[in-house]
């Protein structure tokens, strides 16, 4: 118990030490903001589109007309377009920023691999007693690979959301963790390339990855932060994960 909560703690920190690493290295600051200007205009699109439609889809519901019901079934109106208005809202900035950040990731995917390869050339990190840096990928096999990763990604969390008591939870956790594996595969593929190594390495460090995946998932918080992702959760696989002895190159 105590191990899984060190762990969780340790994922979230590594937002700060991305946050330290990105103005002290501000090459990489510039190329990690690319990514948060594609999400941020795709979040914004999104979220006005929605607000165009999100009365209509509550109306097609449940439509009063307050001339024709008691007002009892007035108040329970009144509650359920306030209830269900913030929770269909809230449920729906979520779905659609964890959905925006993994497209986002895909069309920065050949920047955030740059970004791998520059950080292997670091001096910090050519003085570790590890292999020569990874060739960089070409970018259609890049783009490639993180649309079939993506595709699992959104696959899986999304539908468990909508399971009644239990699913939002459980969604938000599995989430968590898909969208940290995200952002650390760029780092891990290239150790393994198997999607089934990446996989047992992203379970053997779920809670650390929870506890860097779900500030991302906070709505605005999120949007905050995630020009640092990428940094943080580089440096999150070189500090923690590359080092553990079961990951095999």
């Amino acid at each position: 118990m105590f191990k899984a909560l060190r762990a969780l703690s340790e994922g979230w920190r590594f937002h700060i030490t991305g946050i330290r690493f990105g103005f002290s290295h501000s090459s990489f600051l510039a190329l990690s903001l690319l990514p948060f200007f594609i999400t941020l205009s795709l979040y914004v699109f999104g979220f006005y589109v929605f607000t165009l439609y999100a009365d209509d889809i509550l109306g097609m519901v449940w439509h009063f007309e307050s001339g024709e019901s008691s007002r009892y079934v007035g108040w329970l109106y009144w509650a359920y377009t306030h209830l269900v208005k913030f929770i269909f809202y809230l449920t729906f900035l979520v779905v659609m920023f964890y959905t925006f950040m993994v497209l986002s990731n895909i069309l920065a995917s050949p920047v955030y691999d740059h970004i791998i390869t520059k950080y292997e050339r670091l001096p910090d990190y050519t003085t570790r007693p590890v292999e020569a840096p990874s060739p960089a990928k070409g970018i259609l096999t890049v783009i490639k690979e993180e649309v079939k990763k993506a595709v699992l990604i959104l696959v899986v969390p999304l539908p468990l959301i909508f399971v009644p008591l239990v699913g939002p939870l459980l969604g938000f956790v599995v989430a968590s963790v898909f969208i940290a594996w995200d952002y650390v595969d760029f780092s891990l593929s290239r150790d393994c390339p198997l999607l089934r190594d990446r996989i047992k390495a992203i379970w053997r460090y779920k809670f650390m990855l929870f506890g860097f995946g779900c500030p991302l998932l906070i709505p605005f918080f999120g949007l905050l932060i995630m020009p640092f992702a990428i940094l943080g959760s580089t440096n999150l696989y070189f500090d923690k994960m590359k080092e553990g002895p079961r990951i095999k190159k």
